[in-house]
């Protein structure tokens, strides 16, 4: 083991440039400069945006040169870091150009090579979590979870969701993740869920429960769900979204219920949102109260890009005899954009002239002007 570890250290060495050399700089830096102006530096040379620059400069104030910065630098970018990645780790983590090269970076990261990621994988996990340099647990965590989750894929995704899920203890997550794959859930569902990972237990078995208490039961597609509904908003907070629903949709408590179970996901839908695609289904398109609530899912499309979009061709279609009059409009809803210019648009392309390209205007939420009915 110390020999490879030797052996990567040097192979690690070897791929750095000369500190004042690195690809981030444009400029040739004075020999003794009068002060360290972190913040146009982190703009020049590291690639930050102004506003990132003015935040993260605060964590580099007591710096008198870019020497250590230029250093790490050049470290990550001789170690094959992503400029892009280094930008993004560096206005997270500003105390990253702090680190010394030999003491911290260089053993670092040998030790997350050691473990099998690629300096590929290490740059895109430094651009969510640059904290893995300072932090040695961290690297104990990853590795974990390219074992638990079984692919690097899925444990970027579990990051970018969750970023603070490798600074929880293991003694928390594994519990949590067992639950969760007790309840069906895939390891792809599971990197989705990185932030009920991070719950304490005792908590996670009661937004479990309370997803189960909607009467979706577990090792089923919907209960996922369900389990993202809860989450959302809390499960002590449940109770009152579904009253809410209750006294928005006009419906009895049976009705919500049914079409809770059929649809979790409406109850992440805000009341203003719910309240206009309600008005936009039973005033513009005629629907009844009792049709909706058998398809639930209707009420989570967004009206500008799918509802009115598809109303107004419907529409038109209609008008010019070319559908019938009593044409489902949830499965005209449901399928998808391609299916429904296949079915609906691409056969009146001659016939109507300019329909085809009425589409964008329409996805846009507005009404085209060039269709006569």
């Amino acid at each position: 083991m110390l020999r490879l570890r030797n052996h990567l250290f040097s192979d690690v060495r070897a791929a750095f440039p000369p500190p004042h050399h690195h690809p981030f700089s444009t400029t040739t830096p004075a020999t003794s400069p009068a002060r360290f102006a972190a913040e146009e530096y982190l703009v020049a040379t590291c690639g930050l945006t102004p506003a990132q620059a003015a935040k993260a400069s605060k964590g580099l104030a007591h710096l008198k040169s870019p020497a250590n910065p230029d250093a790490v630098l050049s470290f990550l970018a001789g170690a094959g870091f992503a400029k892009e990645d280094i930008a993004v780790g560096v206005a997270r983590f500003p105390m990253l150009l702090c680190c010394k090269v030999d003491k911290t970076l260089t053993p670092r990261f040998a030790q997350i090579l050691s473990i099998g990621l690629s300096p590929a994988q290490i740059s895109r996990i430094t651009s969510i979590v640059p904290q893995i340099f300072v932090a040695p647990s961290m690297i104990h965590r990853i590795q974990f979870y390219l074992s638990s989750l079984g692919t690097f894929d899925l444990l970027h995704v579990a990051l970018k969701r969750y970023p603070y899920l490798l600074g929880q203890k293991l003694e928390v997550v594994k519990p949590n993740m067992a639950l969760l794959l007790q309840c069906g859930l895939t390891a792809s569902d599971v990197a989705v869920f990185a932030k009920l990972l991070t719950r304490k237990p005792e908590l996670a078995k009661e937004i479990v429960a309370c997803a189960e208490k909607l009467g979706v039961p577990r090792n089923t597609g919907m209960f996922k769900r369900a389990l993202r509904a809860v989450q959302c908003f809390g499960h002590d907070s449940i109770g009152a979204k579904m009253d809410l629903l209750k006294a928005t949709l006009g419906c009895s408590e049976a009705e919500l219920a049914l079409a809770v179970r059929r649809a979790p996901q409406i109850l992440t839908i805000s009341e203003g949102n719910l309240s206009r695609t309600l008005k936009f289904l039973k005033v513009d398109v005629g629907l009844k109260l009792q049709y909706i609530l058998l398809r639930p899912p209707i009420l989570g499309y967004s009206m500008q890009r799918r509802l009115v979009p598809r109303h107004y061709f419907i529409n038109i279609l209609k008008a010019k005899g070319l559908v019938k009059e009593n044409i489902d409009f949830y499965k005209a809803v449901c399928i998808s954009e391609k299916k429904f210019f296949q079915k609906f648009i691409d056969p009146h392309r001659e016939t109507i002239p300019g329909l085809a390209n009425a589409d964008a205007t329409a996805c846009a939420g507005k009404i085209p002007h060039g269709i006569k009915m």
